[in-house]
């Protein structure tokens, strides 16, 4: 069946606002986690998950999210959209498997087998750990001792993290506590002991499938298709099946300056022909953000000369300065010593400067906090060369490695998002996993 459609066209800075105002502005009356529920798609990594949530809702603390995730345990961290990681409400976990097991089943596989770990062995490890199935929280060591025989070396520590992945990917294990707010090194615990009573059924793909593309459309849309293929991870074919599927709840709409072909849900045109407030507090949305990785197309987030700046060749997105939905500028900080919040407005928004360090002296201060360093600083900088023209991850310092005060320092540098050396955090790009079948793999941004 064919989406019907919406006559009046929206102006694309009301459609911008509707949007910015449903995923960027937490309700009054809205609790964290039905907040995340409500708003698929947080990135489930740290630091990401901490600055996405802070920017929506300044006053929140590693101990509010740690209470979710470990006392009332109502959230976990789980593979979800394109077999990544994201906080997720512990009622939805089951919907999202159903939905990504057969992707979660081969992300990472390739590189298994390469080691000497085939589904074979993967299989006798999840065997082993239902067999124990132990009742307190274990690190990563202490896991692959019991899965390993005494015989076996310990394999290499990218291996390893592959190793835990798959089996919280196959609903074996669960991540629970990490260290630190920056950390993503986890102990883990038997899903089946963490979540008592709570079977991962993999039956009725389809029909979860169905309804992850109805929950994208209900937050991000009215979008184009390619735009949910590209978010939920689909192929576009079988988006454009589910929105069939969707039934009248999908909805044609037309918006100035965007070409046709854009779907949004019934409760989209009540929201739309609404009044919608056209002044909101300037925020900082960090790489991979919900907002800014919600569309393919990004026309609506920034204005075309600025995206080299904004986004990646491979579709990471940098960290923005927001304001009322537009992308108006970029920043990144520093934790070492003292908090350094580094930020650059883009030309034609030059009068939002004032507004902008404003902002950045309330947010910096949050940081300050956070990371538990008084000492704070914000800085104006220049914009360097777009990302296309600088080394992978650039995206991670968009305005440039160097120190301010000492641009030719050769100690190498680390933005607070970047755990390389300890973590998988910000390993592989966005949409870069190449054990994802071609046929499954959505286009990148």
């Amino acid at each position: 069946m064919a989406p019907r459609g919406m006559n009046e066209a929206i102006p694309l800075k009301k459609l911008r606002l509707y949007n910015h105002q449903r995923i960027n502005t937490f309700k009054e009356n809205e609790g964290l986690v039905e907040a995340i529920a409500n708003r698929p798609g947080i990135y489930g990594p740290n630091p990401i998950a901490y600055l996405s949530l802070m920017a929506r809702r300044p006053k929140i603390t590693p101990g509010d999210l740690d209470e979710a995730l470990l006392t009332d345990r109502s959230l976990v961290r789980a593979g979800a959209f394109r077999s990544s990681l994201f906080l997720l409400k512990t009622e939805d976990l089951s919907l999202y498997h159903r939905a990504y097991s057969k992707f979660l089943e081969e992300r990472g596989m390739n590189k298994l087998v390469e080691a000497g770990f085939d589904r074979g062995r993967i299989g006798v490890f999840a065997k082993k750990l239902r067999d124990v199935n132990f009742e307190r929280t274990k690190d990563a060591d202490e896991i692959l001792e019991m899965v390993l025989s005494s015989k076996e070396r310990k394999p290499a520590d990218d291996v390893s993290r592959q190793i835990l992945r798959k089996l919280c990917d196959l609903g074996v294990l669960i991540r629970t506590a990490s260290r630190g707010w920056k950390g993503n090194t986890f102990s883990y615990a038997m899903l089946s002991t963490w979540l008592e009573d709570y079977k991962l059924r993999s039956d009725q793909g389809e029909a979860a499938r169905v309804e992850v593309t109805r929950r994208y459309f209900r937050l991000y849309g009215p979008a184009y298709p390619e735009d949910a293929a590209a978010w939920t991870g689909f192929s576009l074919e079988d988006t454009h099946r589910y929105i069939a599927q969707m039934g009248r709840e999908a909805i044609r709409f037309k918006v100035n300056n965007m070409p046709d072909g854009l779907i949004g849900s019934r409760e989209s045109i009540d929201g739309l022909r609404k009044d919608i407030a056209d002044e909101f507090p300037v925020i900082f949305v960090p790489v991979w953000d919900l907002y800014s990785m919600a569309w393919s197309n990004k026309s609506r987030l920034v204005r075309d000369p600025f995206l080299p700046w904004t986004v990646d060749a491979r579709g990471n997105t940098t960290s923005l300065v927001l304001e009322n939905g537009r992308a108006i500028g970029v920043w990144q900080f520093r934790d070492a010593g003292e908090v350094t919040l580094e930020f650059h407005v883009f030309e034609p928004y030059m009068n939002r400067v004032n507004a902008v360090r404003m902002a950045a002296d309330a947010f910096v201060n949050r940081l300050s906090n956070l990371v538990g360093i008084k000492n704070t600083r914000v800085l104006e900088r220049a914009l360097p060369q777009p990302l296309s023209e600088r080394k992978a991850g650039a995206f991670l310092w968009p305005l440039g490695r160097e120190s301010v005060e000492h641009p030719s320092l050769g100690t190498p540098l680390r933005s607070p998002m970047d755990r390389r050396s300890s973590t998988t955090t910000m390993r592989s790009s966005f949409l870069d996993d190449k054990s994802w079948a071609a046929s499954e793999r959505a286009p990148a941004s």
